[in-house]
């Protein structure tokens, strides 16, 4: 049970996160489809990144790993370009449309922080909850660069979505505040 606590904190988190998000009477109907489109995505990383029983590939090959108090550390790049490396990427592609569209970031600069944070976010969350409650979640440099990649995809997706007929449409659903 005490496995599960990390995650019950994080998902009166999220519920508090949901409620404020109700309570924004100002958006317009694409607007909220945006916001809680993005709610349920973001929910949906947190139970597969932050909760017991972890989707696991089996690796192709030996990984080299660190033990550091019980939490797997893989701190050398690219040792498996496998399922579970491109998955990390396709998981994270939609956080870049939904930074894209919520925060809409402008330079180069802010782009590569929301990919560079969003990894280390995720990484670091995962080392501290193991810290805790040893949920057996390997920390890797290389989910790190993988999230970071998606999260550019999906801003540069919607980047080059600006400069089709789609475009009117993103507009509707771009979220100010």
């Amino acid at each position: 049970m005490k496995d599960w606590i990390p995650f019950i904190i994080i998902s009166i988190i999220m519920l508090v996160i949901l409620i404020r998000l109700i309570s924004r009477h100002h958006d317009t109907w694409w607007q909220r489809v945006t916001l809680f489109s993005g709610w349920f995505y973001a929910y949906f990383i947190c139970r597969i990144c932050f909760a017991p029983a972890p989707f696991a590939f089996t690796p192709t090959h030996e990984i080299h790993y660190f033990l550091f108090h019980g939490i797997i550390l893989n701190l050398v790049p690219f040792q498996a370009m496998d399922t579970a490396f491109w998955l990390n990427v396709v998981m994270t592609v939609p956080a870049g449309i939904y930074y894209a569209l919520i925060w809409q970031p402008h330079s180069g600069y802010s782009i590569f922080l929301f990919g560079i944070l969003t990894g280390l976010t995720i990484e670091t969350t995962q080392f501290i909850i193991n810290w805790f409650v040893q949920l057996g979640r390997w920390v890797e440099v290389d989910d790190l660069i993988t999230n970071a990649v998606g999260v550019w995809l999906g801003i540069l997706i919607i980047v080059a979505l600006k400069h089709t007929p789609v475009n009117s449409w993103l507009q509707k659903l771009k979220v100010t505040f």
